[in-house]
């Protein structure tokens, strides 16, 4: 597998159930803040969307650039004092990181990656088809003169959101008001608004709707989002974080264009009639236009206008206190764990298991016992408790021996870097490079940490495979 696919399926693994866990918070914090307005929900469900893509990309990231350390440092010849539990296989923080490798057989792996490849790419055609489409609908959308009453109601909604002009034009294509546009948005309006069918509440609850979405930029925001999601559509939490972005940000517009009418019932009111008509003379084809009823959710919509809340403002900025709590403990949670997809050379790795030994002048001084369990190189070491430099070669200088345990390992080919040490909190670690130059033999150099400044190892120890025990 190459280091592209590689990464690509480290990041569907890990995404797999750390979009889970983002939803599970997301969800939490939307509860949380369900007495507050709609904009801070909509807010916490776009956060859960960008976290979706970069909590398993960072993850990549990490694993990555830890693996490239090490092997930069197997090129060079030392290790530059790195902390024992620094591992390709978790995070470079300063508590301990959890990591599991997972086997996946290369027919599986292969048949994932071209699953994703497949939906990834339907996805995006479909997003450039209602891209295609927003645009003719643009394109055949016209200018119309304004009734008296539409002109009115738009100039009074401009003004109370702060708007330059925003054009209005007829198009036979839409059913509903749609926004449409990224540095000059238009409205685009059905033609039974121009013909004076609908009052003056109708009127400014569909246009103050629509000048709400331009207010918050919802058309080019809402563009981004569809990217973010178009990496992550293969998990179903990632398209129920998308439905519940596009139903809080319909919440939020609510909130705002209720403002230009007499009260909630007013607005909640002139909504079901807009619908009515709407839905009497059916639905237009699909595009990206952001309509006043794309959610399909206009009973909810209802409730949350007509909803009294009197939430004080203590208790607010308490709310808000806890959300954010709550999102850094889930993202530093999530960032303790993950998942790294074990070596596809696993059989390879099984060319470095068995027991190894090194002898000077036909005794033994360092015996290392390998095998491989769940993709992962581990075992024990014994070596000589005090080696010396002669002549550029490193020889024991006693007999009496000591047990250490292998904590990380990491393969390239046929060459292996190996740390040992006799606990986690051993801040001399032993670091081997180690080499196969036959079936059962290895060179294997000693690589100090501690003293740069040590004469160079000139002749390699030459280990000899005394069992294939794996």
């Amino acid at each position: 597998m190459n280091d592209i696919s590689r990464w690509l399926a480290t990041f569907l693994l890990n995404a797999i159930w750390q979009i889970t866990a983002i939803a599970i918070f997301a969800f939490v914090c939307a509860k949380l803040l369900h007495r507050m307005p709609s904009r801070y929900a909509h807010r916490a469900w776009v956060l859960a969307m960008l976290a979706c893509l970069l909590i398993p990309l960072t993850t990549v990231l990490i694993q990555h650039s830890a693996g490239t350390r090490i092997a930069e440092t197997k090129r060079a010849g030392s290790v530059l004092n790195e902390p024992l539990n620094s591992s390709p296989r978790g995070l470079s923080l300063p508590f301990r990181s959890v990591s599991h490798p997972i086997s996946l057989p290369p027919l599986l792996s292969r048949v994932l990656l071209w699953a994703f490849a497949l939906l990834l790419l339907h996805r995006a055609v479909r997003l450039l088809w209602l891209a295609y489409r927003t645009s003719r609908i643009r394109q055949c959308a016209y200018e119309r003169g304004l009734p008296e009453s539409l002109s009115e109601v738009a100039e009074r909604c401009l003004r109370a959101f702060s708007l330059s002009a925003v054009p209005l034009l007829c198009s036979t294509e839409v059913s509903s008001p749609a926004t449409v546009g990224f540095r000059r948005p238009v409205l685009l309006l059905p033609e039974s608004f121009f013909t004076g069918d609908l009052t003056r509440d109708d009127l400014s609850s569909a246009l103050s709707h629509e000048f709400a979405h331009v207010r918050r930029r919802d058309f080019v925001l809402n563009l981004l989002y569809e990217m973010v999601y178009l990496t992550v559509c293969f998990h179903p939490f990632a398209a129920f974080i998308r439905s519940r972005i596009a139903h809080t940000r319909e919440l939020a517009c609510d909130e705002m264009a209720v403002r230009m009418l007499p009260s909630g019932a007013h607005y909640a009111s002139s909504l079901l009639h807009i619908a009515q008509s709407v839905f009497s003379g059916g639905q237009s084809q699909s595009s990206y236009a952001l309509g006043l009823f794309d959610t399909n959710t206009l009973e909810e919509r209802i409730v949350n206008i007509l909803k009294t809340t009197n939430v004080s403002r203590k208790w607010t900025r308490a709310l808000r206190l806890l959300v954010v709590v709550l999102v850094g403990a889930a993202a530093l949670g999530i960032s303790v764990f993950s998942l790294q997809l074990a070596a596809e050379n696993a059989t390879d790795l099984r060319q470095f298991a068995g027991t190894w030994e090194c002898k000077y002048k036909g005794r033994p001084f360092f015996t290392l016992k390998m095998a491989v369990k769940d993709g992962v190189l581990g075992g024990t070491a014994v070596h000589s408790t005090r080696v010396s430099w002669v002549d550029g070669e490193i020889i024991p200088m006693t007999d009496e021996t000591t047990p250490d345990k292998i904590f990380d390992t990491h393969a390239s080919g046929q060459e292996l870097m190996i740390k040992i040490a006799d606990g986690p909190n051993d801040s001399d670690p032993i670091a081997l490079s180690f080499k196969l130059t036959g079936k059962d033999e290895v060179e294997a150099k000693l690589i100090v940490e501690k003293q740069p400044n040590a004469p160079p190892q000139k002749k390699p120890w030459h280990f000899q495979r005394v069992s294939n025990t794996q």
